[in-house]
């Protein structure tokens, strides 16, 4: 398989190098935003449907903003595009 290609490939891909994955490396929209270079809209469209596929969660931190992180599932789809 080749390296990921897709925008949702690029969302994990950057949750993976930023090391997000567990809730204490989570990113905040904005972080996001700016390391894949995605307007907040599509950005935030996107991450609902990797989420409702299980390749990414998120939880609210103590001032009430969305943090995500990459699953299992999604370190396993990351690490899968480069075999």
């Amino acid at each position: 398989m080749s390296h990921p290609e897709g925008p949702m490939d690029k969302i994990l891909l950057a949750l993976h190098n930023l090391c997000a994955v567990r809730t204490e490396f989570a990113k905040t929209l904005e972080e996001l935003a700016k390391n894949v270079g995605m307007d907040l809209n599509q950005l935030q469209a996107l991450l609902k449907e990797l989420v409702l596929n299980g390749y990414v969660a998120w939880f609210s931190d103590s001032k009430g903003e969305k943090r995500y992180y990459i699953t299992g599932s999604g370190i396993i789809r990351v690490c899968s595009a480069f075999t």
